[in-house]
């Protein structure tokens, strides 16, 4: 009983985690849409330094263009290897065309 007990707490705690990082995630895009972009690079980097692919390819989206940010295309490619490797295929299409642009 007891190990049941911890493993629906265990459960309920990650849901509850992982529904803040949905709704950060959902934020950075509302913020995104209202041109927010300093907001918005707040709430990428959160769900991107928590393994969110999506995040991480939105971040590089904003490091590419600089908006919110310093544009830094280095970076932006790091973001866009990141969500790459997280199974974001926007991401790695962007490292290609970053690749192929002068």
């Amino acid at each position: 009983m007891i190990k049941l007990c911890r493993v629906v707490l265990s459960l309920t705690t990650m849901g509850i985690v992982s529904s803040c990082f949905a709704d950060a995630y959902q934020d950075g895009i509302k913020a995104v849409d209202n041109r927010m972009y300093s907001e918005a690079v707040v709430q990428f980097e959160k769900v991107c330094d928590n393994g969110n692919a999506k995040g991480c390819f939105h971040l590089g989206t904003l490091y590419e263009k600089g908006d919110g940010v310093v544009q830094n295309k280095y970076k932006a490619v790091s973001l866009y290897t990141q969500a790459c490797h997280g199974g974001e295929a926007d991401g790695c299409s962007n490292i290609a065309l970053m690749y192929d642009t002068p």
